[in-house]
């Protein structure tokens, strides 16, 4: 179904990490506003069952390049390395060139050659068992209602972060300054006339940047349902279908 076609339903929000206690869950509820609430607990069974019927807003790698499984696969079988592979196009996938191509002041990590491919594997057991709940084969463009986000891209979208010199994420967990910046965040976010962040979804929002980027997450979710993210172009459709595609909002929220 078109983007912006489709009856309200709830966005689970989720900043995915290897280990569940530091996964933040955050759900965005249909209604006259959308009312977000969380932290949920970060476990595959809860996300799974949040999710039926819902859709999924996910800052998470859903896929690995495309290059990188074609020589993984040659070299793994004994057919030898793919000659002129080169690493620029074994560590990014075509979306993370499409990010940086952008200038908000992001680049995407290598889920080829970074911790965060650690988290991808998370994501692609999710991914699968979510596939088998609904009976087919989920596509990780964001056309099945599994939408691949990234909370930084989205705030530098929105103007809500400084491309420089502003932190919200890091440090020790008690720092002010990092707390202070997801205060304003919050506070902007909150200000949207059509959003509704519950007081205890606030409290813990500023005090963990992995509950924030739920929330954000979520927010990106909705954004992408009404067709205000960056979807792939055409003659990127097929590479993002099997590699993922990380939806970032066009203009203000």
């Amino acid at each position: 179904m078109a983007p912006g076609t489709s009856a309200p339903r709830p966005v689970v929000g989720v900043d995915l990490a290897a280990d569940p206690r530091r996964t933040g869950v955050v759900v965005a509820r249909p209604g006259g506003r959308w009312h977000l609430d969380g932290p949920l607990p970060g476990d595959d069974a809860t996300i799974l069952a949040l999710a039926e019927g819902a859709v999924l807003a996910i800052d998470a790698p859903l896929g690995w390049p495309d290059d990188f499984v074609e020589a993984i696969t040659a070299h793994h079988g004994f057919a030898g390395w793919p000659p002129g592979a080169r690493r620029r196009d074994l560590r990014h996938r075509a979306t993370d060139a499409h990010v940086a191509a952008l200038e908000i002041g992001v680049r995407p990590l290598s889920v080829s050659s970074d911790l965060i491919g650690v988290v991808a594997m998370r994501a692609a057991h999710l991914l699968h068992e979510l596939s088998a709940r609904r009976g087919r084969p989920l596509t990780r463009d964001g056309s099945d209602d599994v939408y691949e986000v990234y909370p930084a891209a989205a705030l530098r979208a929105w103007g809500l972060l400084a491309r420089r010199g502003e932190r919200y994420k890091g440090g020790p967990a008690g720092d002010a300054a990092t707390r202070a910046v997801r205060r304003r965040i919050l506070g902007a976010l909150g200000g949207f006339g059509g959003v509704t962040l519950e007081p205890g979804l606030v409290e813990a929002a500023a005090a963990s940047d992995d509950v924030l980027d739920a929330a954000v997450s979520a927010l990106v979710g909705v954004e992408a349902l009404a067709g205000r993210t960056e979807g792939p172009p055409p003659e990127l459709a097929a590479r993002a279908a099997r590699e993922g595609w990380i939806h970032v909002p066009r203009g203000p929220l």
